[in-house]
């Protein structure tokens, strides 16, 4: 339906987009997305996202898209990012080390 679809292409034009300069698979992405809100409808997911990504006009940043101006950005809002990818700027700071069990601990891990 084209509802449907529209509320597809909304969920994937803002959760994933371009990784690190190399696009992303537009049906791959958009069929994992879909399957997170409609896991037990894969026709819906398959049609739809051969409808989303057959749309010449797209800018989210995945294959086929003419720009990533539409996709996800990460923390720092300067490159579009694959949904589940973003992570925070990775910060050394002397004495404090987020990886060992006691700095993760600080941070609630």
């Amino acid at each position: 339906s084209v509802t449907g679809a529209a509320a597809v292409a909304a969920i994937v034009m803002g959760t994933s987009p371009l990784e690190a300069g190399a696009a992303v698979d537009c049906f791959t992405d958009c069929l994992k997305n879909c399957k997170l809100i409609a896991p037990k409808d894969p026709q819906y997911c398959q049609s739809n996202c051969k409808d989303y990504c057959d749309q010449p006009d797209r800018t989210d940043g995945l294959s086929g898209s003419i720009s990533s101006t539409g996709g996800e950005t990460g923390i720092l809002g300067t490159n579009t990012v694959v949904k589940g990818e973003d992570k925070p700027p990775q910060v050394k700071i002397p004495g404090l080390d987020f990886t060992s069990d006691k700095g993760k601990k600080l941070i609630g891990y």
